[in-house]
């Protein structure tokens, strides 16, 4: 009977331990479920070559960059409520960033290699980046890749600006400073150069970039 006992005891032990465990997998999955969705999508356009006019227009597409951790997540959506983001908190005041900093964004080395600089700038409801290098498959083609975070509807693009026979471009001018938040996103100008000698803008109010000289 002792031994019965013993056995019993023992297999009720496990169960509960098999039950603890089960019950914190859930836990933890369950913090991850009631997060936000988001999406995100990517198109491809190319400057250069051609008919030399420098302009562009979209097409491709593709997955977007990852998500970029959010500050807190909103509560459940309900029927008749509005967006399911929220305004963020903290700012981003306009600013060129170095290449070590840049190599860490969003974007991957698939899409972007090697990474020369960024530009980033934010407000409460909008983030925005381009990050400078080249078309990793072909280096002479150089590359800008245009990130956009929107906060309040969770959803991020990535738009790849190529400029052709320039070489990995770098940013060498753009808008600065805190009050750059908002109007820069909307139409703002960033200026580069490649390896090659090309300079040109990329302008943010349509994504397209004007090829300056070669």
């Amino acid at each position: 009977m002792r031994r019965v006992a013993h056995r019993l005891a023992v297999g009720l032990g496990c169960a509960a331990a098999a039950v603890a465990i089960a019950v914190g997998m859930a836990a933890c999955g369950s913090g991850d479920g009631s997060g936000t969705s988001s999406t995100a999508t990517r198109t491809t356009t190319h400057a250069g070559g051609g008919d030399g006019s420098g302009a562009i227009k979209p097409g491709g597409g593709g997955p977007g960059a990852p998500p970029k951790p959010r500050s807190s997540h909103p509560l459940p959506r309900h029927r008749h409520q509005g967006p399911p983001g929220q305004q963020m908190h903290r700012t981003y005041a306009a600013r060129i960033v170095g290449h070590g900093q840049s190599e860490g964004g969003p974007i991957q080395p698939s899409e972007l290699w090697p990474v020369t600089n960024s530009w980033r700038v934010s407000d409460h409801k909008t983030f925005t980046a381009v990050y400078a290098g080249a078309d990793p498959q072909h280096r002479d083609t150089g590359r800008l890749v245009v990130f956009r975070q929107d906060f309040i509807h969770v959803r991020q693009t990535a738009h790849d600006v190529d400029v052709h026979d320039s070489g990995p471009v770098t940013i060498t001018s753009a808008p600065t400073g805190a009050k750059a938040g908002s109007s820069a996103q909307r139409d703002g100008e960033i200026q580069f150069r490649g390896e090659h000698g090309v300079t040109g803008t990329l302008h943010l109010s349509n994504d397209t970039v004007t090829v300056e000289s070669g």
